[in-house]
């Protein structure tokens, strides 16, 4: 199986040609399905909130239960055919989607150790008053099953907090990268997940690949990658930034 690279296509059809117990650990940021074209916001002080747009990307849009259950079914039973026993999963989602990814993890025999909040200290407020401000995500952290020893470095998440436990809400500040992504993760959040779960040569899976934040810091920390990610132009934009051809801090590639 080759290592280390960036494959274009559907991420079920791809992982469905990978081998059984192939993989150390999996990051997925699946689509969370929360985004609708328009709202109707009405306030129950009275005041209408009006309509505005709230359009992100194609794949944010709302869908079916039906929908979101089969999909997220389907790539998530690949996930437990590819990992190796004692390997964890972290999957990320808002309240649109978490919910159902839960349930099917706990279908599928997953064994969830932990979920993770995200609290964004800077979240933007709702502008249009209707409902409260959202700050966080949640990033669910589950074992393959409850078989083998779960990968866990304590100590190196000790270290990483200053000599304490590590607890499961992690605050930050966002930083604008829309030049990368919509929905792209900093990369310390990229680095707590592989260095929690994995050790050095370590193969990382992520299914979603979309900017390839978690080729760039799986690289960086000695660990092997797959990425998959249907985007041509996405595929692009990551191998630019594996092979520095992107510059990170103005947003653009470099020039030749």
């Amino acid at each position: 199986m080759e290592l280390n690279r960036v494959i274009k296509g559907d991420c079920i059809s791809i992982m469905e040609n990978l081998p059984d117990e192939s993989i150390d650990k999996i990051f997925a940021d699946p689509p969370y399905f929360g985004n609708q074209s328009r709202l109707k916001i009405k306030r129950t002080d009275g005041h209408s909130g009006g309509k505005f747009s709230t359009k992100k990307a194609n794949w944010a849009f709302s869908k079916s239960l039906q929908y979101q259950f089969e999909f997220i079914y389907n790539w998530l039973e690949q996930c437990k055919r590819l990992l190796k026993k004692g390997s964890t999963i972290w999957v990320t989602g808002t309240y649109h989607s978490i919910g159902v990814i839960n349930i099917v993890l706990q279908d599928l025999n997953f064994k969830i150790l932990n979920d993770i909040i995200l609290y964004k200290l800077n979240a933007p407020p709702n502008f249009k008053g209707s409902c409260f401000r959202a700050c966080t995500e949640t990033m669910l952290w589950a074992k393959r099953d409850k078989s083998g020893k779960t990968k866990f470095n304590y100590n190196t998440m000790k270290k990483l907090n200053k000599g304490r436990q590590m607890n499961n809400v992690w605050a930050y500040e966002a930083k604008k990268n829309s030049f990368l992504h919509p929905a792209t993760k900093q990369e310390w959040i990229l680095e707590r997940v592989i260095l929690a779960s994995s050790v050095n040569n370590d193969l990382v899976l992520d299914p979603f690949g979309g900017s390839g934040t978690t080729a760039v810091v799986a690289k960086r920390l000695c660990r092997n990658f797959i990425i998959i990610e249907k985007d041509k132009e996405y595929c692009k934009l990551i191998e630019d930034r594996l092979n520095g051809k992107f510059d990170e801090k103005k947003g653009r590639r470099r020039e030749q």
